[in-house]
């Protein structure tokens, strides 16, 4: 059968075909093939619900102040399978079935929202909170959990704080949503621009069936490190357009341009680059 064709009904052996399994494995972890089919049947009828959903979210995001742009997905019946395995290895002790599993998965919608400034998340986040109801406390893959200005941040707006090992970084909402009768909860991801391109290509790299490679691992976290420093200019870049503003403005004694200059020390830069800007500021108070 297929995917696609939400009115034939599957069949255990064709779950046990996408799945890449026998039904002795399957039972091994104390899976239940039959409640897999039920899924998996349930599953193929609300697909165009949950697109309905996915769409509704992403045009009410689409009105937050900061945000750049959204993608959204349902996920493919046959991942949702492959989740549905992984978290009975990680939870043994519990049974999804046809019954409960919209409310035990929280991702059956994804909605991801970017935007250009790593601070920006924090009102994309208000905003989220002022349109939902959350199911859990909104969780941030960060760099690191030690206290910082971001982490403090992440801290007061009531985030949990999650190292990932792979680098992965993203604020994530978990929403709950009921357009009918049936409840439906959809996970809603924050991050930036850089975030976004270098995740596309861990992902490429690495889901779901792709073999880790310590090379590979490497140089993804070196891309994850230039990410960081990209984002970090970006922002830096930003509170300097603030700066140049105050200096078109400049009024009174104020030395815009001893302070532009205090600023660039801070940049994370070699001097090389940084005696370009240096020079840049002395063109631009030479004109003033």
């Amino acid at each position: 059968m297929s995917e696609n064709n939400p009115t034939q009904k599957a069949t255990v052996p064709f779950i046990l075909s996408l799945l890449d399994e026998s039904e002795e494995e399957l039972r091994a972890l104390g899976i239940d093939p039959q409640h897999l089919l039920d899924i998996y049947n349930d599953y193929l009828t609300r697909q165009t619900e949950l697109t309905d959903i996915a769409g509704f979210i992403s045009r009410l995001m689409q009105k937050a102040k900061g945000v750049h742009s959204i993608k959204y997905r349902v996920k493919e019946p046959q991942h949702l399978l492959k989740k549905i395995v992984r978290k009975k290895k990680e939870y043994p002790q519990r049974t999804i079935t046809s019954s409960n599993y919209m409310d035990l998965i929280n991702d059956l919608v994804g909605v991801r929202v970017l935007h250009l400034h790593k601070e920006a998340w924090e009102e994309i986040g208000l905003y989220i909170l002022d349109k939902w109801k959350l199911k859990r406390e909104p969780y941030a893959y960060v760099k690191s959990v030690q206290k910082s200005t971001a982490t403090n941040k992440l801290t007061s707006f009531g985030c949990k704080m999650l190292v990932h090992p792979s680098g992965y970084k993203a604020i994530h909402f978990v929403i709950e949503t009921k357009p009918e009768k049936q409840r439906y909860f959809a996970e809603i991801q924050l991050r930036t621009l850089f975030e976004e391109g270098w995740s596309e290509i861990d992902h490429s790299i690495r889901y779901p069936d792709h073999d880790n490679s310590e090379l590979l691992d490497c140089m993804l976290q070196l891309l994850n490190k230039l990410t960081t420093q990209a984002d970090e200019m970006a922002s830096y870049m930003r509170m300097l357009t603030n700066k140049l503003n105050e200096y078109k403005q400049q009024t009174g004694n104020r030395n815009i341009a001893a302070e532009l200059h205090a600023f660039v020390d801070e940049l994370p830069l070699q001097n090389e680059d940084k005696k370009q800007l240096y020079s840049c500021i002395g063109r631009l108070t030479e004109k003033k």
